[in-house]
């Protein structure tokens, strides 16, 4: 019989590539993470690992027990929710992680209807961006976190996660009042000889600013880059460049900058709830993800 945890391990093996990520990712030392891998492939009777010098190969064997142990993870949340969907109160701890703007836009309202709703369920809140955030997940640290993807990006399926979409946002160029005079959308060109001001922690929105310019037929030249908007609105403000954000960041924004829809190319970013598969019935999580779609449904257009 196979030890889960074990199975945890060597699944974040897989994904991590070694050693020392693995034991960093489950607040383990190094050797007690090849010590249980060790323990695991006896309880296998095969070789899980192949190692050559520093490198650390996964076995046939090793892949095919990675791709039940979703499988086998997936139906353990599910029998955990089950069982505490049959309690007829909403308690315990929910931890959330969220970026940013869903932390300040989103994650307040939900967890002040929850609180309102079900004065047993405490709800903790950390800000992660993605990766982090679905890595938390993944190894148990958080049981729901805020996600996003962009549209002329490829969406990535994370194994062993669902993600339920709470809104779709358009991408607005922001531009210092006065730049641009008329009304309606821009096409993306009109902007190829502007500097750029870009976020910096946002390594999926760095690449859909190049691939959108790209399809605009030039390179933007990006002479800023921040993580907080606040502090990209400033330098908008103060004419120093162009940037584009997301429509959830408008909250940061300063009065003296215009934003416009862009429609050559037009560009979206979605907004979901990332959970652990089977874990949706688990009557805290279902009352988090039921506040974050009402809140959702509400925001005004200019959100």
């Amino acid at each position: 019989m196979f030890e889960v945890r074990r199975l945890r391990l060597l699944r974040e093996l897989a994904r991590h590539g070694t050693i020392a990520a693995t034991a960093r990712v489950c607040s383990l030392t190094p050797s007690a993470v090849s010590q249980q891998l060790s323990l695991l492939e006896r309880e296998a009777g095969t070789a899980l690992l192949l190692r050559e010098g520093r490198t650390l190969t996964l076995t046939e064997a090793a892949r095919v027990l990675v791709e039940h142990t979703e499988e086998i993870l997936a139906d353990l949340e599910r029998a955990q929710a089950e069982v505490a969907a049959l309690t007829s109160t909403v308690s315990g701890v929910l931890r959330v992680a969220a970026f940013p703007t869903a932390a300040r836009v989103l994650v307040p309202g939900a967890i002040a209807q929850c609180r309102s709703r079900y004065p047993d369920l405490r709800i903790r809140l950390t800000e992660a961006q993605l990766p982090e955030a679905i890595t938390a997940l993944q190894g148990g640290h958080v049981d729901l976190a805020l996600v996003y993807g962009y549209s002329l990006l490829p969406r990535v399926r994370e194994a062993g996660v669902e993600i339920h979409r709470l809104l779709d946002e358009p991408l607005l160029a922001a531009l210092p009042a006065g730049l641009r005079s008329g009304e309606g959308a821009l096409a993306l060109a009109e902007l190829a000889d502007q500097p750029w001001i870009a976020a910096d922690r946002d390594d999926d929105l760095h690449e859909m600013l190049r691939r959108a310019c790209g399809l605009a037929g030039f390179v933007p030249r990006l002479d800023f880059t921040s993580s907080d908007y606040t502090v990209i609105f400033a330098l908008v403000e103060a004419g120093l460049g162009v940037s584009l954000v997301p429509r959830l960041a408008f909250e940061s924004m300063s009065a003296d900058v215009r934003l416009w829809e862009v429609a050559q190319p037009a560009l979206s970013r979605t907004v979901g709830a990332a959970i652990r598969a089977g874990s949706g019935r688990n009557p805290a999580i279902a009352a988090m993800l039921a506040a974050l779609h009402r809140v959702a449904d509400e925001l005004p257009e200019t959100a």
